[in-house]
């Protein structure tokens, strides 16, 4: 008991060390989570560096160099915790926590290259209900950038994946003759929305018809899939849910890495 004491209180002693920050150094602002599948993912703070080459209304996007007082007291004024990282030591308890973090340039070059590299995304579409973010583009092959309707074989995913139902009123084509399940577009057409999985959702043919407007984002909560589903997380639900699902996923994470080390050994 002493020991687990003991170990507690280092811990909050980091921790407490993570809220200190050169107020003129150069950071990057991070965040770290696990999307509703469960899988690791980062974002941040970015700003446009050009046209996509391989669609008009995509764009690359690169994480941006921040204040550290201004963005440490936005995350504050919303109530979402921070980190400062500046070293090896505070970059593997962020790692093992998640959330939002200042990374430091040197830090961030040496160690998260692939995180701070500029890449392709579309607007989400978000500002139409009132939110924000892009979505990365990086994933869908140059053949199906300009495709409308999905390839057999992917739409077999989608339908699959959601369970032959509409994630809307759940029918299946099985239990009801009269349902016909169409693919949606979550981020639609004329908002340049990908033909990808992470951006189809099912829905039969009379919610379809009847969704209005044709984005609605809470759908990827509806079918788990990532990204924004509330448009402005106001009560921070979706960022403290991102967060708790990433220390999950860490913990069993360095659980399966202790577990090989003893079957190794």
């Amino acid at each position: 008991m002493a020991g687990q004491q003991k170990g507690e209180a280092r811990s909050e002693q980091v921790l407490r060390g993570m809220k200190a920050f050169e107020p003129e150094g150069d950071y990057y602002a991070l965040t770290l989570g696990a999307n509703r599948r469960g899988h690791p993912y980062w974002s941040a703070q970015s700003h446009w560096v050009g046209q996509s080459e391989r669609h008009p209304r995509w764009e690359i996007r690169e994480p941006s160099l921040v204040k550290p007082g201004a963005m440490t007291e936005l995350w504050s004024g919303i109530d979402q915790d921070w980190l400062a990282v500046h070293d090896d030591a505070t970059l593997a308890v962020y790692l093992r926590l998640g959330g939002n973090a200042l990374v430091a340039k040197e830090l961030a070059e040496r160690r998260l290259g692939d995180v701070i590299s500029p890449k392709e995304y579309v607007h989400d579409g978000a500002l139409e209900a009132g939110g924000y973010g892009y979505v990365s583009t990086r994933g869908v092959p140059d053949d199906d950038v300009d495709r409308r309707a999905p390839r057999r074989k992917l739409r077999m995913r989608v339908l699959k994946r959601d369970d032959y139902r509409c994630v809307v009123c759940g029918r299946r084509p099985r239990d009801h003759l009269d349902v016909e399940l169409h693919v949606h577009h979550l981020i639609p057409a004329r908002m340049s929305g990908p033909t990808a999985e992470d951006n189809l959702v099912t829905l039969c043919g009379s919610c379809h018809k009847g969704l209005e407007p044709d984005y609605e984002p809470f759908l990827r909560e509806l079918a788990g899939l990532p990204g924004p589903a509330r448009g402005l997380d106001v009560d921070n639900d979706e960022h403290e849910e991102e967060v708790a699902r990433y220390r999950a996923y860490a913990r069993e994470e360095i659980r399966r890495l202790r577990a090989a080390r003893t079957a190794d050994d």
